[in-house]
Parts: structure tokens; C-alpha cells; sequence
């Protein structure tokens, strides 16, 4: 059994978060991908079933890495400021990988391109951030109680917002991440 080659499988990611952004995901092709990652295309089949698997199995890191293991934040804080903590973690994590957000926000976008048991998948929210929303639900602290408008308030506002500037090889200031958050925080909390 051949041994995995992480740089392989590292430079494989990397190429396809850059033409995923460059050409667009209908334009991926396994080609490419191997020759923009300087391996061949049976290196690529060796890791990967197929386009759909490549995808798939890159978006799952993505999320993992970007959403899942978001720290919960101390206990001790309101949730208020858990929240407003969770939303700084958020955006630390989005402006330190800038090609995976892009990539992911992709992928949520066109989930055809995933593997049929993946379609439909790829939240934003984290379990730490799930776990805020219900104790402030438990507190009678929210404003609703519909997470689809929870995260429509604030987490795809940030994400929107890291991503835009990112692209354009921009940051966000911290006024402009403090007046995000507060203003989530009205919309969220009562």
C-alpha cells in the first residue's frame, strides 16, 4: 500500500482553491488540477475518486477547519459576549484563509458539484456558536428563536464581508468588525 504524500495532497488543495477562483468550479477539471499541482493525473486518482470526491473531500477540511472547531468561549461571559467573541473567532479564522473561504462559499453555492450525500450540506454555524444561540434561547434573550435568520443576520454578513475584502486583497478594520458585531448583537439579542 503506497504511503500518503501530504505535499502532494497539499499542493492539490492549493491548486484547487486557485482555480476554483480563477476559472470558476465548472471549469475544474482533474487535468488541470494535476498540472497546476505539478503531479501527475494518476497522482490525483490515487487521493481522489473522482471531481465530485476531490470536492467533497475538501469542503468537509474547509468546514472542519473554518467552522467546526471554533472554540467555545468562556463560560463565565454573558451570552452576549460570547457571542461577540464567537464572531471575532469567525473573522480571525476567515482572514487567516482567504482561499478556503472563497472555496467554501463556492461550494455552498453550487452543491451539485458534491458528491450526492454532500448536497444540501455546509452551515456556518459552529457548534459553539450553536450552543451560544441555545442558551440565549434557554435565557429568553433572542429576538427569535429561527436559527436560518440567526445566521442570515450575522454570520453570512461577516462571511460576505471578509470574503469581499479579502478577494480584493483587503482588510477588515477593527471599527468595521466592532460595528458588524453590534449591530448583529441588536438584531439578534433583545
Amino acid at each position: 500500500m503506497r504511503t500518503r504524500d501530504e505535499n502532494k495532497i497539499q499542493a492539490l488543495e492549493n491548486a484547487t482553491f486557485d482555480l476554483v477562483e480563477e476559472s470558476g468550479i465548472a471549469n475544474l477539471s482533474i487535468n488541470k488540477l494535476a498540472k497546476r499541482a505539478g503531479v501527475s493525473v494518476a497522482t490525483t486518482y490515487i487521493y481522489y475518486e473522482n471531481k465530485a470526491d476531490l470536492l467533497g473531500q475538501l469542503f468537509s477540511k474547509v468546514q472542519e477547519n473554518l467552522i467546526t472547531q471554533l472554540p467555545m468561549p468562556d463560560q463565565t461571559l454573558t451570552p452576549q459576549d460570547q457571542f461577540a467573541t464567537l464572531m471575532r473567532d469567525y473573522a480571525a479564522n476567515f482572514e487567516k484563509h482567504p482561499k478556503q473561504v472563497a472555496f467554501m462559499a463556492t461550494m455552498v453555492a453550487n452543491p451539485e458539484f458534491l458528491p450526492d450525500d454532500m448536497q444540501g450540506e455546509g452551515s456556518l454555524l459552529s457548534p459553539a456558536m450553536l450552543t451560544v444561540i441555545k442558551q440565549a434561547y434557554q435565557q429568553q434573550l433572542l429576538t427569535t428563536a429561527n436559527v436560518d435568520i440567526i445566521v442570515a443576520q450575522a454570520l453570512q454578513p461577516m462571511q460576505w464581508l471578509m470574503q469581499s475584502r479579502l478577494r480584493n486583497n483587503l482588510s477588515v478594520s477593527e471599527d468595521e468588525l466592532n460595528t458588524l458585531i453590534q449591530l448583529a448583537t441588536r438584531a439578534l439579542f433583545k
